[in-house]
């Protein structure tokens, strides 16, 4: 539901979203915004209603007997299998002869990205009929690694968002 701001963007008016959950994953954890949580299994903090990676604080927090032991989202997404993202690299003599250096760049972009979103990790690497595909906890994840494999090997790429938060990404260069 919108209503109607009285400030105007461009001559018209601007909608404003009331009543909307603050986040539709079904894996999103519910902590207060006090709470200080670690993760179990990627050692992954909650603290200040955000997910973080630093050691030496984990091992500190950990200590702390109001520290809440959790799995974080992303490994409980890890071990369901359950997917917001997919990266289909179509078959061609490209990815062949550069299969071993393009999963490394997949893998190098899972890294950077879990700096700044511990949450957006890789699912699973899969190969079938010679294409593979890469599958994400999260939309943004996909999309970064779309994003990456045009921009490093050209190629064809399409993205494609569903309602239900996943995106579809495929990547193809035929050489």
């Amino acid at each position: 539901m919108s209503t109607k701001r009285p400030g105007r963007r461009g001559g018209r008016a601007v909608p404003v979203r009331q009543n909307l959950p603050e986040s539709t994953d079904p894996y999103q954890l519910r902590l207060d915004p006090g709470e200080i949580a670690a993760c179990t299994e990627c050692h992954a903090l909650y603290q200040r209603r955000h997910w973080f990676f630093d050691a030496d604080a984990y091992v500190r927090e950990t200590m702390q007997p109001t520290t809440r032991m959790v799995l974080c989202p992303a490994c409980q997404k890890i071990r369901d299998r359950y997917a917001e993202g997919r990266v289909t690299l179509q078959p061609s003599s490209f990815l062949t002869a550069h299969k071993d250096e393009i999963l490394r760049l997949i893998h190098n972009e899972e890294d950077r990205a879990k700096g700044n979103n511990p949450l957006g990790r890789i699912v699973e690497i899969s190969e079938s009929d010679s294409a593979v595909v890469v599958t994400t906890t999260n939309e943004k994840l996909a999309q970064h690694i779309g994003r990456t494999l045009k921009s490093t090997y050209q190629g064809h790429t399409t993205y494609q968002w569903s309602e239900s938060r996943f995106l579809s990404v495929e990547w193809q260069r035929a050489d």
